[in-house]
């Protein structure tokens, strides 16, 4: 098992990665949190997969008077709204729910961000902890206590920051991802390697040379990636001096996409695979990066969304006056571009021209789309 811990000032919190976590790991930290309820906010097809397996940890170590109750939500991007957050404090008022008691966020990104966003809000802030389920969650999104929702054509448009008292990744529920999940996955420890360790890309390769969920290679990947995670949130909790910014490698780009296609067609690590190479392409049209960037880009990133179909109804026009959207309400469009690998810049501004050939042209290179 690898242990991180993420120092916040004179508080900070554990970061679990290893196997049979819920029975040994997780349990112990809710005998030590003593909550009289454990929300436990998840969607239907999880709890279907691995429901059995942690309720019945739990209620081997919980005390015999912690309760536990359900608030489910359906799976998508789409359900990370409003509705769903009201839904979530009707839920847990109903209940009893107290700010002695603890939400347990179980599930992938979405639902990390709004079971987060719920326990932050509910009664001006109750605990929670973060049980990520998918590989994208685990190397990335349960860490650093960004929480929020979605409003329409807005990504995480709402939210605050709020850190869990732990993050508890156990691997043995990736065997259970479907393969577009996991390449999503993937898709974000490339970021991590584009942006600061270049030997986590030849990591990558090996893995997927062998796609196995036993043994130490994935473990070692995903601890790597919520090291470098936990060493930028340290540095740049709040996101202000630009440090925890960088992490945005690809997203200017791949919100926008994902923003497109309402938030359904392409997954997120599709998206962000995608912006990293059109962020690479800009770098190189820019200037800022020799030739062959892009071409590493592609060779890293081109097997993770080989199998996914051009998303219907996807036009360049309309990713591109998503991404102007924000320049065009007064805002700054932020782009985190590459000098070289490990060599990340952030860029105010970025000539339109280059944006637009460049969506232009990793569009036309995947799915053959034309203006």
């Amino acid at each position: 098992m690898a242990g991180i811990v993420l120092r916040l000032g004179s508080e900070g919190y554990a970061i679990h990665v290893g196997r049979g976590l819920y029975e040994t790991v997780l349990a112990q930290t809710l005998v030590g949190m003593d909550p009289a309820r454990i929300v436990l906010a998840s969607h239907p097809d999880i709890l279907e997969l691995h429901g059995s397996r942690l309720e019945d940890a739990l209620r081997g170590m919980t005390a015999g008077d912690t309760s536990m109750m359900h608030f489910t939500f359906p799976p998508g991007e789409e359900n990370k709204s409003l509705l769903t957050l009201e839904r979530g404090y009707v839920a847990l008022l109903e209940a009893g729910v107290t700010r002695e008691d603890v939400v347990l966020a179980f599930g992938g990104g979405v639902v990390g961000d709004l079971a987060g966003f719920l326990a932050a809000s509910y009664m001006r802030g109750v605990r929670y902890l973060q049980v990520p389920t998918t590989l994208m969650a685990m190397v990335d999104s349960s860490i650093g206590g960004k929480v929020g929702i979605d409003l329409p054509g807005a990504k995480n448009a709402v939210g605050c920051f709020h850190q869990p008292v732990a993050v508890v990744s156990d691997i043995g529920v990736l065997k259970t991802l479907p393969q577009r999940e996991v390449n999503s996955g993937l898709a974000e420890v490339a970021k991590y390697g584009f942006l600061y360790d270049v030997e986590l890309l030849s990591m990558l390769r090996i893995w997927e040379s062998e796609r196995s969920f036993e043994g130490t290679a994935i473990e070692k990947i995903i601890a790597r990636c919520a090291g470098h995670k936990a060493e930028v949130v340290r540095q740049d909790e709040r996101d202000v001096i630009g440090i925890r910014a960088l992490l945005n490698y690809g997203h200017t780009f791949g919100h926008a996409l994902e923003s497109a296609c309402g938030y359904q067609a392409l997954r997120h690590g599709e998206a962000v695979a995608l912006g990293m190479m059109m962020a690479a392409r800009a770098a190189e049209m820019d200037g800022m990066a020799a030739g062959g960037l892009l071409e590493l880009h592609r060779d890293v990133l081109m097997p993770l969304i080989a199998q996914v179909e051009a998303p219907e109804g996807l036009e360049v026009e309309v990713v591109l006056r998503r991404m102007l959207a924000d320049k065009k309400r007064g805002r700054r469009q932020r782009f985190v571009l590459l000098e070289a690998p490990g060599e990340p810049r952030i860029v105010d501004s970025l000539d339109e021209d280059i944006v637009r050939r460049a969506v232009e042209e990793i569009l036309r290179e995947t799915w053959g789309m034309e203006r």
